[in-house]
């Protein structure tokens, strides 16, 4: 079931796969977290599922998670034992010398998924369900402005092989030239003094260092990591943030139970090549 082209347009057969993929890992997520009293919720587009479909977004095509950075921690220490390796491998910059985001992914072995635009990068690829660590941030102030100024400039450094073969300004794409020569390790570096510099101070905010994006800014409330509920989510229940209302509004607005458009009823994660096996998945 492998395909190549400039762009992978999924059938509705090779969507339905990537989902029962997708929630093939995330129950091995949840089994491996509630032997050993890890907590994780679910998160972005599968949080939103799980409240206005009790599943998958009939258009999603991946799964996510957030855990705060203690149980991250202790969930990437018992993948060593715990994990099935036959199946699944646990990605992060310790794990893959080649990786490059400050966030870990479980990746379904015996599959390719070559996001569109990425080609160039080396790290292991395959079906994915993305691992956001959340670390305490400054609430407010200089402090707050430097670490989400930190959080970008690293963001940016591990993007730069993608922006200098994409980026259309000339600028800019020369500074990628630049910056994706630096050493991978400045990524990884960056990324660990971001995550452990406030951990020792219960704050109100939470955040991704690895990821950016508009909503990231601001953080998100503590209490949304630490009060914590299930969902039914494709017959399974999942851990969510108790509050999900308050959550998915802030990332979506007050209307996320509406669906957009059906023009925009489309799945995000283009690939530029794809091979989602012939193993059974047992969901």
């Amino acid at each position: 079931m492998g395909k190549s082209k400039d762009k992978v347009e999924l059938t509705p057969e090779e969507l339905k796969r990537l989902q029962q993929i997708g929630l093939e890992m995330l129950i091995e997520v949840d089994r491996i977290c509630r032997k050993h009293n890890i907590i994780y919720e679910l998160d972005g587009g599968t949080l939103l599922g799980a409240v206005r479909h009790k599943g998958f977004i009939p258009w999603d095509d991946d799964v996510d998670i957030r855990m705060l950075r203690d149980d991250y921690d202790r969930f990437c220490e018992v993948c060593k034992t715990e994990l099935d390796t036959s199946r699944f491998f646990l990605q992060n910059y310790n794990t893959d010398p080649n990786y490059r985001w400050g966030y870990g992914k479980i990746i379904r072995k015996d599959t390719e998924f070559r996001r569109y635009g990425q080609d160039m990068l080396k790290m292991k690829r395959g079906v994915f369900l993305d691992i956001f660590n959340c670390d305490n941030m400054p609430r407010t102030g200089i402090k707050k402005t430097w670490y989400n100024l930190r959080c970008f400039i690293y963001r940016k450094i591990g993007y730069a092989p993608i922006g200098a073969a994409a980026e259309k300004n000339l600028f800019y794409r020369l500074l990628y030239i630049i910056l994706q020569n630096l050493p991978i390790n400045i990524i990884r570096d960056g990324f660990d003094r971001l995550a452990y510099e406030y951990n020792d101070k219960k704050t109100y905010y939470v955040r991704t260092p690895g990821w950016y994006y508009s909503q990231e800014d601001h953080g998100y409330l503590r209490r949304w990591m630490d009060d914590v509920i299930e969902l039914e989510f494709e017959g399974h229940m999942f851990l969510a943030p108790k509050d999900y209302d308050g959550y998915l509004t802030q990332l979506y607005g007050w209307d996320y139970m509406t669906p957009p458009p059906k023009e925009k009823q489309i799945p995000l994660n283009f690939a530029s090549y794809m091979d989602l096996g012939t193993f059974e998945i047992d969901v």
